[in-house]
């Protein structure tokens, strides 16, 4: 009879691809939630892409000591765990969506400090924009093994709609400063003839946005009612500074909608010519039915693109 430390030493063994008929055994360190937040929906699209569409190729597995590649997504996995897959032979992608501040307080510090140690272990680092390159590439202590991998939609959930709609759309999850949800209030209080359509947990931010006459709100959606939504509006309002990559950026893009947005940060690198910087709201308002052809051609955000670049890596 084996013994209690053999047993466990041997189902911690990789699964080399030739012993599970040639296919990829692939971790994803997150599990994916019903709603929101850019690595949660990073998460539900990669497992979906594996699952449902190239599960003759991939396995998705739960257990890291199983892995051939474990897309690990920006510190959220245990060091010692990912040390021993390492050592066991697994490639260990470490997905990065965050971006260092000045004057960081406590929690921001000690998370960084752990991403940096994990990030020791990868075999290649994945910022998620240029902007997060820039910014993190110098505190990780300029790591030779890296790539830039913008985030994507799956193109079955997201799609444009015959018509554009009618509203200036806003979407958030999160109601904290860098949202610049004072933008926002101040936009639509100063276009009055204007109807916002606002998704999402804005009745949690300390401006109420409710009592505005121009302005619906609809609270927080699932991610199968987001399409809907966005098909409601001729644009995206999006005032979000520093935001690495933001997936409500991509899906709107995918469904026809140009994007009116923050230049600081990555954002402008997925808007491309798909809409226009915040202080051209003017023609904005007077264009966006010009710029909302040019969404139509974005093949470059579809997710499968986005994995196979991610499978890629070595």
């Amino acid at each position: 009879m084996l013994s209690r430390k053999i047993i466990p030493k041997i189902y911690a063994l990789p699964v080399l691809n030739k012993r599970h008929k040639r296919k990829t055994n692939v971790f994803l360190s997150i599990f994916p939630q019903g709603k929101g937040g850019g690595s949660n929906t990073f998460s539900y699209n990669f497992k979906k892409w594996i699952i449902i569409k190239n599960k003759a190729d991939y396995n998705l597995v739960y257990n890291i000591g199983k892995a051939d590649k474990a897309v690990v997504i920006a510190g959220k996995a245990d060091i010692a765990t990912v040390k021993r897959a390492k050592e066991q032979g697994c490639v260990i992608i470490h997905r990065l969506d965050e971006h260092i501040e000045e004057n960081e307080d406590g929690y921001r510090q000690q998370k960084h400090a752990y991403i940096k140690e994990l990030n020791k272990l990868s075999s290649i680092t994945v910022y998620q924009s240029n902007f997060i390159f820039e910014n993190l590439h110098p505190f990780l202590d300029y790591p030779k093994n890296y790539t830039i991998i913008h985030n994507g939609a799956d193109p079955s959930e997201f799609y444009p709609a015959d018509n554009s709609g009618e509203f200036i759309g806003h979407v958030t999850w999160g109601v904290g400063e860098k949202k610049r949800l004072d933008i926002l209030y101040e936009t639509i209080v100063n276009n009055p003839d204007e109807r916002f359509l606002l998704v999402g947990n804005h009745d949690k931010s300390e401006y109420d946005f409710a009592k505005c006459a121009n302005v619906t709100c609809v609270g927080s959606v699932k991610r199968e009612e987001m399409l809907n939504y966005l098909h409601r509006m001729k644009f995206l309002f999006f005032p979000s500074e520093n935001d690495p990559c933001p997936n409500t950026v991509i899906e709107a893009i995918l469904a026809g909608v140009p994007v009116c947005y923050n230049p600081l940060g990555g954002t402008k690198e997925l808007v491309k010519d798909c809409g226009l910087p915040l202080d051209k709201l003017q023609e904005m308002l007077e264009g966006y039915k010009a710029l909302r052809g040019k969404c139509f051609s974005r093949s470059d955000l579809y997710f499968d693109a986005v994995a196979r670049k991610y499978m890629e890596l070595n």
